[in-house]
């Protein structure tokens, strides 16, 4: 059940998940744009669905191929078209770079999960992009916290998010193609009741130092709660 919206409820409308958590859902099937929050510590700009995007001189943009089969980042100034999800980085410049997303996870992460790291961050706090594999018939992910932004595409599989605390959780199915943005500290789990591993991708616009087996963002960026 998708209960990110408002509902009513006795009369009275019900807060929101991204109200309460700070959780925002997307589909990249409509083109939407979400820019980051004046608060936040690091700027970003997500373009979500089909997009004709300019980068500035001095940001950069990680960004997919058509065809889902590679992950791409290029600095400014440049001009891309991005079909599923682009995140240009604010006062950013990563070497051109592309890499496959095929292949197997070489990292190890909580609760049976595993992580590979496409562009590891090449100085303390850089940006880092993700490839997350959670295994099938998984609940075992903990709720857990990141102290900085996840915007995350959904590579392949189904599951759940799962959103909240205690005893107010908020719901959200998960399949190929959902955007789901994780302001910080946005206490969160992802579920795979069925029998297909959840591939996500998720970008950390600020990272942790290092990208060695239990020394990478994936692991330190993580709290459990």
């Amino acid at each position: 059940m998708d209960q990110l919206g408002k509902e009513q409820r006795n009369g009275e409308l019900a807060i929101s998940a991204t109200e309460l958590f700070g959780v925002r859902y997307f589909d990249v099937k409509e083109a939407q744009v979400y820019e980051a929050d004046p608060e936040q510590l690091y700027y970003f700009k997500a373009y979500i669905g089909p997009q004709e995007i300019r980068v500035e001189a001095g940001d950069c943009v990680y960004f997919f191929s058509d065809e889902l089969d590679l992950a791409r980042v290029k600095r400014g100034p440049c001009r891309i078209h991005s079909k599923h999800l682009a995140t240009v980085v604010r006062g950013y410049m990563h070497p051109e770079a592309s890499i496959s997303l095929s292949g197997v996870t070489t990292l190890p992460y909580v609760n049976g999960c595993s992580t590979k790291q496409l562009f590891p961050p090449l100085r303390q706090g850089d940006p880092t992009l993700q490839y997350l594999r959670i295994p099938p018939y998984s609940k075992e992910q903990e709720h857990h916290i990141h102290s900085t932004v996840r915007v995350v595409l959904i590579l392949r599989g189904r599951g759940i998010s799962v959103v909240g605390m205690e005893e107010k959780n908020f719901t959200r199915e998960l399949r190929p193609g959902t955007v789901c943005i994780f302001d910080p500290m946005s206490p969160h789990h992802f579920e795979t009741p069925g029998p297909e591993p959840l591939v996500a991708l998720p970008l950390h616009v600020f990272s942790s130092v290092g990208h060695s087996e239990r020394n990478h963002p994936m692991f330190n960026g993580t709290i459990v709660i």
